[in-house]
């Protein structure tokens, strides 16, 4: 074997290694469950509590939210949601953004994404003792939750 193919044969494997590697980071993205924002969430700056449950009714995930108001008047909060016991590695994040467009018209959002989750298992999402949504974790047991009042976006 000449000394130069010893030398490009490390480079080659890295390549393709890294190829894979990338290739996998981009197929193992959680896709995003869309929803319309429910009615008793008119007001997301009045917002305090957020949990995600199990079916049994057990708190898995819970956070308090805390919402400042920005310099151009668009309110926005967010908080980790840690790990109850029932799931002691599981974790998430949930935001919330009201914000004003055009013509003055107000966009609402709410969004929680979790992690290590059981997966394939439904999960209710409730905020402030209320459910606001029930979604399915993906096969790693992720998923990502946007609610909106322009689920046209």
């Amino acid at each position: 074997m000449s000394y130069r193919l010893k030398m490009i044969l490390p480079v080659v494997g890295m390549f393709l290694l890294f190829g894979y590697v990338a290739l996998a980071v981009v197929r193992s993205s959680t896709e995003e469950i869309k929803q319309p924002l429910p009615p008793f969430l008119h007001d997301l700056a009045a917002v305090r509590l957020v949990e995600i449950r199990e079916a049994g009714g057990q708190v898995v995930l819970s956070g308090n939210l805390t919402t400042t108001t920005e310099k151009d008047g668009d309110l926005e909060g967010e908080t980790p949601l840690t790990a109850t016991g029932v799931d002691a590695d599981a974790v998430g994040k949930a935001e919330v953004e009201v914000s004003t467009v055009e013509h003055g018209a107000v966009d609402k959002e709410l969004e929680v994404a979790v992690r290590d989750l059981t997966p394939s298992t439904t999960f209710s999402l409730f905020v402030d003792g209320q459910q606001a949504a029930s979604f399915t974790t993906d096969q790693r047991g992720a998923a990502e939750l946007e609610m909106t009042n322009s689920p046209s976006r």
